[in-house]
This record gives structure tokens, sequence and C-alpha cells, in this order.
């Protein structure tokens, strides 16, 4: 068999990078992905440093819901493993190793506006789709069934462009579209294998894969309804991660998602198969941050860099557990009493286990973790922040669950810096605490953090140390009960904050929908998290209120 690629990439890769570029704008640096009077709050430029309120407070929404604007989205890489994995029917995501890594903000990998493309993107598409092709045409059992005819039948190249085409395109390609590129594989491919795999490199190289193409029908005041099969590539994308598969796409051309209850049947359908859990393992990890970790700076006694991987898998275990299984509370997760471990997790732990590999185990009584859920998971308290475990903490929990955004007004950590020059961490954290420059910042953050003291910065446990050794008093501001003296009732806290609800809604829609929430989301959000509320915070009861919601239909270009 013959380089097809390398005829392929000479061909047309020139082409497809200026058309790239002009899909992105002409190569202009991304907008800001979160824009103004949308996301999490924060504070206002000027004056002391302050924690803004929730994004999430309530709205008046007597208006009609209208969506806010959205560029156009290129594949994230994990759509577009997910993608090929389904177009090529394999038992696991194909390797991309390639394609340079999502830029991210905030954690999420899913900002459109921040996902450029390059010409080292394009040939490594080129180069993915080559070896993708060349496996499947050398594998008979997968060829037969994704080609769907014999290679050698005259009209099988045809055919093939057409139904894989319009799988990978998400919509039916024109006869032009099919003519021109079975005449171009014919042309420049002699084999017939090779013709093949030059149309495969052709059609996973194509804007129409890459980009979530959305044109609507008629605009009304600049918002349309999407189309049938962009609804159902939305859909799929949204639950699953991938292009849509063939029988969502027929269903939604027979009219399925047509009514809002036919859409939200398919949604409960999605939500059930395998392939859901799949993609939002990614959510978890990029909500709460802990896709990745790091070696502590300094870390404890009998430290291995081994339970790094464990750390992860461990967060990942509990919240797939309490997003998955019927009836339970997605929220339950922050007052578990149980975990998942191995045995080297567990003796980092001090819990005791037995067997091999990944499993449950319950924190017994008096257990410094007992009841403590997630707040207590090593991936999400350790390895993040070595200097400044108090202010991070307290920071990415306001963050993280309740949207509270802290920004510190400019200009004032270099006035500050002087004055704390030569202090002692014990006495910086006095002094910000007490004037009121850094006060309305850190009276909501440091007290917060205080109470995880006991934990280093690997997340280890140390009874020794307590609060009070940072002259603080552990207290939750904003919380019905503030104060506490065990993250245990710091944990039943913060799952019943209102607050809760529209924040897990709104991280979701940014993982989702690929950008932060505008103005004209607001009362969408605000409807959803009511809806996962009254659900009992059933997680998949609350990617169906996104789904169900009416903007989830419609499109608005940006201006």
């Amino acid at each position: 068999m013959t380089s097809s690629s390398s005829a392929f990439a000479q061909s047309v890769l020139p082409f497809l990078v200026f058309a790239a570029l002009g899909c992105n704008g002409g190569g202009e640096p991304p907008v800001d992905a979160a824009p103004s009077g949308g996301g999490s709050g924060s504070v206002g430029s000027g004056g002391s440093a302050g924690l803004g309120s929730s994004g999430t407070s309530p709205v008046s929404c007597a208006d009609e819901a209208q969506p806010s604007a959205q560029v156009l989205r290129r594949l994230t890489s994990t759509e577009y493993q997910l993608s090929l994995q389904e177009l090529f029917g394999l038992a696991t995501p194909p390797e991309v190793s390639q394609v340079p890594a999502d830029g991210d903000q905030e954690g999420f990998r899913t900002i459109a506006a921040l996902q450029s493309l390059s010409d080292q993107h394009l040939r490594a598409y080129v180069d993915v789709a080559s070896k993708l092709g060349t496996a499947l045409l050398a594998d008979e059992a997968r060829r037969t069934k994704v080609l769907g005819c014999m290679p050698s039948a005259s009209d099988c190249l045809p055919a093939f462009v057409a139904r894989f085409g319009k799988l990978a395109y998400r919509r039916a390609l024109t006869q032009l579209e099919v003519d021109s590129l079975v005449m171009r594989a014919q042309t420049s491919a002699t084999s017939v294998e090779d013709r093949f795999v030059f149309a495969i490199e052709a059609l996973l190289s194509s804007a129409s894969f890459l980009f979530r193409v959305e044109v609507g029908g008629a605009s009304n005041g600049g918002v349309a309804e999407l189309s049938p099969l962009e609804l159902a590539s939305r859909l799929s994308f949204s639950i699953w991660g991938r292009s849509p598969s063939a029988e969502l796409l027929a269903s939604a051309e027979q009219g399925a998602l047509a009514t809002p209850a036919g859409l939200e049947a398919a949604t409960t359908q999605l939500l059930k198969d395998p392939r859901a859990s799949v993609f939002f393992q990614s959510f978890f990890k990029q909500w709460l941050d802990f896709e990745e970790l790091r070696r502590p700076n300094t870390p404890p006694a009998g430290w291995d860099d081994a339970l790094l991987p464990q750390m992860i898998e461990e967060s990942a275990a509990l919240l797939q557990d309490f997003a998955w299984s019927p009836g339970v509370a997605l929220t339950d997760a922050l007052t578990a009493n149980y975990t998942f471990v191995t045995p080297a997790l567990g003796a980092f732990y001090g819990l005791a286990t037995s067997g091999e590999g990944l499993q449950k185990v319950t924190f017994p009584a008096g257990h410094p973790r007992e009841k403590t859920g997630l707040l207590t998971h090593a991936a999400l308290i350790s390895a993040k922040s070595d200097a400044d475990l108090l202010a991070y903490r307290g920071k990415w929990l306001r963050g993280a669950f309740l949207c509270q955004k802290l920004e510190v007004p400019a200009g004032l950590l270099s006035e500050l810096s002087s004055e704390l020059s030569g202090l002692t961490y014990l006495q910086v954290i006095q002094k910000r605490n007490t004037e009121a420059a850094c006060g309305g910042c850190h009276a909501q953050i440091d007290p917060l953090g205080a109470g995880f003291a006991q934990y280093d910065a690997a997340g280890h446990y140390d009874a020794s140390v307590k609060p009070s050794d940072y002259g603080l008093t552990p207290r939750f501001e904003g919380a019905q009960n503030p104060d506490f003296t065990s993250l245990a009732e710091l944990s039943a806290e913060l799952k019943q904050m209102p607050q809760l609800a529209s924040c897990v809604a709104e991280k979701a829609f940014v993982y989702t929908q690929g950008r932060f929430p505008g103005d004209a989301d607001r009362c969408m959000l605000q409807s959803v998290g009511k809806r996962f509320a009254e659900s009992g915070y059933g997680f998949p009861s609350l990617i169906s209120a996104l789904t169900s919601a009416p903007s989830f239909r419609m499109r608005r270009a940006p201006q």
C-alpha cells in the first residue's frame, strides 16, 4: 500500500490551513471566553478586595428565553477522540497524542473561544486519519462493518463516502461533494485500499468534521431554530461527547426530536447508554480540578509518586458512583462515608484494606475523614498549593461549589508586597484578615481554609496541627450555620447551600456548551438548577434539564 496520506497532504493541506484560519477569525487571538456579566461572581474593580456574589443569584425572568451567541466550535481533543472511536467501531478510543492539547480556562478544556486551529493540528489530523484508515482496511471484520460493501465493487467507494461522510459531517453530503471526493481519491491513489484511505483522510480533516457547524433555519431577530440533524448533533455531543450515531441521525430525520417530549425521550435514552458516563468522567475532573496532579514540594514521610494516579482514580470512582447510581443524589458525594482506594492509598488514609486494586471502603467511626466525602479526597486538596493552603482551599471550595470567583483589584498585590516582605506566614495571615484592603476577600476564604489545617500539602492528615495555630477559627461565611468544628460539619453545611444546585448546573453548562454563561443564559440556568434540586439532585436529571431548555434548540450567531 502506498502512502495515501502523503499524496493527500501535498494536494490539500495548504488549502486546509488557509480555510482553518478563516474559520478561526483570520488567525486573530481568541476573544475573552468569559463575557462580562456572565460566569461567576467576582469583585469589582477598584476599592478593597472582596468576594463577589455568586453568578447564579436570582434574576428577573419575565422575558422569553433567548440563547447567547456561540462561536464556531472545533472538536475538543476528547470529542475528536470519541468521535473517531464511534466512526471506526473501536472498542477503546484511539491514540491521538500527536494532536496539540486544548487550551483551558478555570479548569475547563471545552471553551470554544480558546480552541485555535494550526497547521500542527491539521497535520496531526491527517496522520491520525491515515493510521486509522490503514488499520481499518487491514481488519476484514471491521472493514466489512464500517465500509458496508466490498471495496473492490465499483459502487463501494461512492456509497462509503456518502454513508461514512454523513456520520462524520453530521449531515448528508451533496452529490457534488461525493462525486468530487471520489474523483480525487481515484486520481490520487492507485490501489483500491489507498483510495478508501484517501477518502477517510479527506473526510476527517475537513472543517465539516472538525467543527460543529450549526446554521439553523430562518432567523428571527438573529435567533434560528436548529435543523433536526444539527439538534441531534448538539444532543449527542452534549451527552456522549461524540458524533451522533446513525440511529440518532435517522431518528432526528424522522422527526423524533421535533417536540420537547421527543427531545427529552432521546435525552433519557442517551443518558442510559454507557457512553454518557465515559464522557462525563472528564467533566468531574475539569470541574473539581483534579485532572492532573503534581508531586508536593514537601512530601510527607513515606510519600510515593505512584499515589497520584490512585488519588485521581479514587475521586473519579466516587463521583461516578453518585452520578449514575439510580435514585442517588450527586450532592451526597459531599458527605459520603465511604470511598474507593487501592491498598497503598488506603494505607495513606490509615484504612485497612484487603485484596488488590480499587475497592470500596467505609470510614470507621472516629476516622478524621468520616462523613467528609469529597472534601478530604487527596486529589482535591493536595498538590495544588504548597505556599498558601488556607487561601487556596477556601478559594477553591467557593469557586467549585458556589461559583463565587475571587479577583484581586489591579495593583493591590504590588502595593502590599513591600508591607508583607519579611513577615512569617502566620503574620501574613493575621495582617490580611485584619486590614480593610485584604479582609473583604480573606475573611471569606482563610477561616474556611483553616478547617483543612490538619491536612498537609499532600492531603495527609496530621492530628498535631490545629486551626488555632493560624490564629483563626473555622468559619463558613454565608452559610446558615457558619461556625464549624469539623470537616464533616462543613460538608453537611455545604450540601445545604441553596447556591449549590445552580452552581453545579453552571459547571455542567460550561462543559457541555463550550462557553461561560452570558446574561441571556441566567434565567435558563436558574430554571435548570431548580429542576436539578427538585429531582433530588440526580445527575441525569441535571443533564436532562439542560437539554430540555428552549434555548438548547436554538442558535444565535456572534455579532
